[in-house]
Order: structure tokens, then C-alpha cells, then sequence
């Protein structure tokens, strides 16, 4: 029998559970807004002392590892392994520690990370690789592009100097990096926080992003000189209905780990060729923002045990927040108890999931809502680090792409039959979406001997653009690593509904392995291999 998807239905229940999980243990009454809340205050540094930073450099192309990154905090510095990693034992400790990470044919990266002395930190780092690299002349007009995109940057002549002000009239390269957070909200740094005028922290939605950076050709940081400016174009890149015709702009602060709004950009062309324009004064990271009315998720996390049930709450777990119909992220520790309280934009969806140690939680959706929401169940974290989490998100069209899972028992885990994280198979669609950009999200917490089958659909059946157009991006996580795919080669209109991606093989220890597949297909997934009876790894 065909199961039949009435997409109009399908909007209504998603919107009915997305309210009832608002009104849970809230007081969410959209007849009368209630006020935004106070920001949040800044915090104050933490007193002198050092800490320990791991961590993993990948690039955000594939999640492969990125060897010979020069990692640096403060004075502490590190060089990354062959499989990306890196640690370091003198980072100075702070609120806001701010991670650099520079490696070639990669765009600069950051983390920022709350730190105490005499403690260890995870500080992973996602690379973006440079969109375009232009050489040009200090004494004549550059204008930097990058193939295929409308980023650019105008620098008028005479207007670059070095970091003593002395101005260069002989070559240097602008290296310029789009970002996409409506891809990927992880790839701008700083948790989108910004330092407001009035004191204290906000947070803020993007509507695209560009990094710029002016080296000599001995490697030297270049920027602009005092009183000079310079034009730029940030692609437009949102998961908003919205396109405002003017936006503010957001530079990054490279000592404070916040950004902070200077200017402001006006949109023009239209679809792919949209774009925001603004002149700016110096060169780092440029955002299109605008800040966020923000409500407060309150809920906690608990631990779990090897047979899955609770064992007490979870302290230090990083949880996020990464918005459904907004490109915005937030972060926040739980406390001692496992509570967090964590912004997100006010009317807006989110997705809250946790980690800690490479570990992680399972996903929910919070919101809309116009007062703070509370969750009616705590987020639980998996007892060791060998749970799987795969996140789907694409563009504004298709409309509805479908996340798909065959476990090496034979269950199908898509809309139709969501799975479970409490009882077989263990593996769960923890969020659907229906309606462009995703995230979707689904989550192994038991992991079964074996092979599973991960794969997407275009449920729209619509071309214009297809998956490979949109693109659809699928970020896998497992065991603290992470790997992307996009599509492949071969796309054909109305005749390639489905994209496999890849294989996951566990063993008998729970040890992962994964295979690329990346083949089309008319109808359901390929390279399924047959059902086996279900048993169940021990790490």
C-alpha cells in the first residue's frame, strides 16, 4: 500500500506539536506579548589561572581532518596533528577565551569558550575553505571576487597599511570567505553574541556573512588605514522569509569574542543574485544582522546509564540552540543541577540538543513562542560516546527533503515511523521539517551490529532547484568526529527522487565505520544490505 503525505496536514500537526511543547510547563500567551527580556549582563573575566583546550580542526567541506592549523589562546599556542587535533595546556582561563585557528586555503577560524582555571575544554573549530584569493596593488583600486558568488570587496588606492599604519604600495592578496549560515549555523564564531551599546550581551539572526583578509606576500596581516573604507557585497544566505531592505552590520572582535554592530548595508538584486552592500572601515569577519527579541528555553539535562535510564543531571553540558526559521545559534553550560536557560528569537523555532565530551543528547524543537518556554522533558545525554546524530538542512527549495534510515534490523526510520530512543530500534527522528532549509535530525542512542543505510528524498519532486541546486548538506556525528556530504554527480529531473549517501557499519566493541555511497536512485534507498536479526554493541 502507498502511504499517502498530505503536506497541508502534515504543517498542521508540526505547528500543533511546536505549540503544545511551547505551552508546556509556560506561560506562553500570544494575545499579550510580553516584554524582551533584560539583556543578558556581560560577564565579568574570571580571575587570572590557566586551563586546559582539546579539540578537532576540520574543514566544514567534509569534516576531514585539517593537519598543520596553527591553534592559538593568548600566548598559548598548539599545531594540529594529522588527524586535526590539537591541546593545549596553558590557554589562559576566562568567560570568553577566544580560540584562533589559521591554516592554509582555509578562511580564519574562532571558537569562544567559557573557561576556569585548572579545567579542560572542548574547542572544536570548523574551517570554511577561501571563496577567491585576488592579487593587487597598494596603489591602485582592488575589487576582490569570488567565482560564482556575489561577494565581493571594492578597496579604493592608498588605503591598506601594516599593523605599524606604514601604508603598502606594492602587491598583496585579499582572500575573501562567504558564509552560509542558513548551510551551517556553526560555521560564524562567537554563538552570534553581540556586545550591545548599553552594556551587556544580545544575541543576533545573520543574513549572510563574509571574512576578508589582506596579507603582503611574506604572509603579514594587512588592513585598512585610519579614515580609509572600503565597499562590500555579503551574499544573502538565510532560513528567514524575511529580506530587509536595510540591515545593520555586525564586525567580529577578535580579543572580546563578541561582535559588534558599525554600520549598516542595503539589499539589492533579487534570488541567488541577492546581496547586502555597506562600506566598512577595517577588515575581519562582516555580518548582515539584526538583533533578536529573545525568549529563554529553561530545562535540564540528565545523565544516562549503560541500560539507558536516568542517573542524575548532567553538569557542563554545552547545549545549543540552532534556529529553525531564523539563521541564529546560542550556547550555555547547564549548572551543577543539569539546568540551562538558553535565548532563542522570540516567535521563532529552534532546535535544542546537547553535548559534552563527545557526547551527546537527543534533539527537540522549541517554540514559537512570544514568553519564556519551559521543556516538559530534561534532554538526555548517553552514557558513553558512541551515539550517532545526522543533521540534514538545504536551501529554500526543495520545499520538504526527507531524512531516511535503514538500521541493520530492516526498521525504516523517516516520517511515517519516527523510531524511538527508549526501546528498539534506539534510533529516532528527533525533528522533521517540511517546509525549506531544515534541520532535520535523527539520532542513534543504541547502536546495532551491523550495517546502516542513510539516505534522502526529494519529496517535493520539484527541479528548480534540486538537491544538487539547493545543495542539501548532511552533517554525521559520531564518537566526538564529524563528517559532511553533499550531492553527488547525476542528478536528473523527475527521474532522481532519491540520494543515498552512505553506509554505517558497527561492530561487536560499537567501533564505526562509514562508507560513502552517493548514488541516485528512482525509487527508495540502494546499497541497503539484508536485514539481520537485531543485537546490540557494547562498547
Amino acid at each position: 500500500m502507498s502511504l499517502v503525505r498530505p503536506s497541508l496536514a502534515r504543517l498542521f500537526w508540526v505547528a500543533a506539536l511546536s505549540a503544545t511543547v511551547a505551552a508546556c510547563g509556560g506561560s506562553d500567551d500570544d494575545s499579550a506579548p510580553a516584554p524582551s527580556p533584560a539583556p543578558t549582563p556581560a560577564p565579568s573575566p574570571a580571575p587570572g589561572g590557566n586551563a586546559t583546550l582539546n579539540g578537532r580542526v576540520t574543514s566544514s567541506t567534509d569534516g576531514s581532518a585539517v593537519a598543520g592549523a596553527r591553534v592559538t589562546a593568548g600566548n598559548a599556542s598548539a599545531t594540529t596533528d594529522a588527524n586535526g587535533n590539537y591541546s593545549m595546556s596553558n590557554a589562559p582561563a576566562g568567560e570568553r577565551t577566544v580560540v584562533r585557528v589559521n591554516a592554509t586555503g582555509f578562511g580564519e577560524g574562532f571558537a569562544v569558550e567559557s573557561t576556569a582555571a585548572n579545567t579542560t575544554r572542548t574547542a572544536n573549530v570548523r574551517l570554511q575553505p577561501v571563496g577567491g584569493v585576488t592579487q593587487g596593488a597598494g596603489s591602485g583600486t582592488v575589487t576582490a571576487t569570488v567565482s560564482g558568488s556575489t561577494a565581493q570587496v571594492v578597496i579604493p588606492a592608498n588605503s591598506v597599511v601594516d599593523a605599524a599604519g606604514t601604508p603598502i604600495t606594492g602587491n598583496y592578496s585579499v582572500a575573501l570567505t562567504p558564509i552560509n549560515p542558513a548551510q551551517d549555523v556553526t560555521a560564524m564564531p562567537g554563538y552570534y553574541r553581540v556586545a550591545l551599546a548599553g552594556g551587556g550581551v544580545g544575541q543576533m539572526e545573520s543574513w549572510g556573512a563574509l571574512n576578508v583578509t589582506l596579507t603582503d606576500a611574506t604572509g603579514r596581516r594587512l588592513n585598512l588605514g585610519s579614515g580609509k573604507t572600503a565597499t562590500l557585497r555579503i551574499p544573502v544566505a538565510t532560513r528567514s522569509a524575511e529580506l530587509p531592505p536595510s540591515i545593520p552590520l555586525f564586525y567580529f572582535d577578535e580579543s572580546s569574542g563578541l561582535w559588534v554592530q558599525q554600520g549598516s548595508a542595503t539589499l539589492h538584486g533579487t534570488g541567488a543574485g541577492a546581496y547586502y552592500e555597506g562600506s566598512v572601515s577595517h577588515f575581519s569577519y562582516w555580518n548582515a544582522d539584526r538583533l533578536l527579541e529573545t525568549v529563554y528555553v529553561n530545562g535540564c539535562v540528565n545523565n544516562l546509564n549503560a541500560q539507558g535510564q536516568a542517573a542524575g543531571a548532567a553538569a557542563n553540558v554545552q547545549v545549543t540552540s540552532d534556529g529553525i526559521d531564523y539563521s541564529g545559534s546560542s550556547a550555555i553550560r547547564t549548572d551543577a543541577a543539569g539546568k540551562f536557560r538558553l535565548p532563542i528569537k522570540r516567535g521563532g523555532k529552534a532546535i535544542v540538543a546537547g553535548f559534552l565530551d563527545g557526547k551527546i543528547t537527543n534533539s527537540v524543537t522549541a517554540g514559537p513562542a512570544n514568553a519564556d518556554i519551559t521543556l516538559p522533558d530534561c534532554l538526555t545525554l548517553e552514557a558513553q560516546a558512541s551515539g550517532v546524530s545526522i543533521k540534514l538542512t538545504w536551501g529554500a527549495r526543495p520545499y520538504d527533503v526527507d531524512s531516511h534510515l535503514r538500521t541493520p534490523d530492516g526498521s525504516h526510520i523517516y516520517y511515517a515511523s519516527k523510531g524511538s530512543l527508549t526501546q528498539a530500534p534506539f534510533a529516532n527522528l528527533d525533528v522533521d521539517d517540511t517546509d525549506s532549509n531544515g534541520p532535520e535530525v535523527v539520532t542513534i542512542r543504541r547502536l546495532m551490529i551491523g550495517t546502516y543505510t542513510y539516505g534522502l528524498r526529494n519529496y517535493s519532486d520539484s527541479f528548480d532547484p534540486g538537491m544538487t541546486g539547493s545543495p542539501v548538506r548532511v552533517e554525521l556525528n559520531y564518537a566526538g568526529r564529524s563528517q559532511v556530504f553533499g550531492p553527488p554527480a547525476g542528478e536528473v529531473a523527475d527521474s532522481t527522487d532519491w540520494l543515498t549517501l552512505f553506509n554505517l557499519t558497527v561492530d561487536a566493541r560499537c567501533n564505526i565505520s562509514v562508507t560513502p555511497v552517493n548514488r541516485w536512485s528512482t525509487s527508495d534507498l540502494v546499497s541497503v544490505p539484508a536485514p539481520v536479526a537485531a543485537s546490540y554493541c557494547t562498547p
